[in-house]
């Protein structure tokens, strides 16, 4: 069983253990989220330049975990990435594995965006293929509810800012209402402001 939660990574210092296709795949993953990234790897494929990555070209040493925040093995030699992973849990760095070593502190999990609402999903390392048609089968049905996100997020505002009994009572029922419903009691919220 696993705690799934958000990892926020803005400005923080994160190491990727490889040069390879894995190594840059989880380069600009953790590069989209806001991570500094450094890179070690004795060899990097041509695509590593120009990302403004701090690249190491040196085998992996526990040298460069001093200073970071999370791990990531991705090397595609499962002995480096175990000691990859054993090491930066001993020195209290989030050891993030390529496979389903049971030693790191975290996986990836399969994920994507529809209207504001993230979705991830994994098989737990069982058949990673049947990840990307789970999302996209999640993607279709979560499109209804992106669409009404955003009235949502507005009535959740306004009835918080209320604070009273009725408001608090009324915020888990607004799940179950549809798109015109939601517009209709955002108007009587509002007095008449939305249409």
């Amino acid at each position: 069983m696993a705690f799934c939660v958000q990892l926020f990574l803005k400005g923080r210092r994160v190491l990727v253990a490889g040069g390879g296709r894995l190594g840059l795949r989880r380069a600009r993953q953790l590069a989209r989220e806001g991570a500094a990234v450094t890179v070690v790897s004795p060899r990097f494929l041509p695509e590593f330049e120009g990302n403004g990555w701090e690249l190491i070209q040196d085998f992996y040493s526990p040298v460069y975990l001093d200073g970071c925040f999370l791990a990531a093995a991705a090397t595609g030699d499962p002995k480096v990435d175990q000691r990859v992973v054993r090491e930066a849990s001993a020195c209290g760095v989030l050891a993030l594995a390529a496979g389903t070593d049971e030693a790191a502190d975290l996986r990836v999990l399969k994920s994507g965006e529809e209207g504001g609402l993230l979705l991830a999903c994994s098989t737990g390392g069982a058949f990673p293929a049947l990840n990307r048609p789970l999302l996209e089968e999640m993607k279709r049905a979560a499109a209804p509810f992106a669409a009404r996100l955003p009235l949502l997020r507005q009535l959740r505002q306004q009835l918080l800012a209320r604070g009273d009994e009725a408001s608090r009572a009324l915020l888990p029922r607004l799940a179950s209402l549809n798109e015109e419903e939601l517009r209709e009691l955002l108007a009587r919220e509002k007095g008449g402001e939305t249409k």
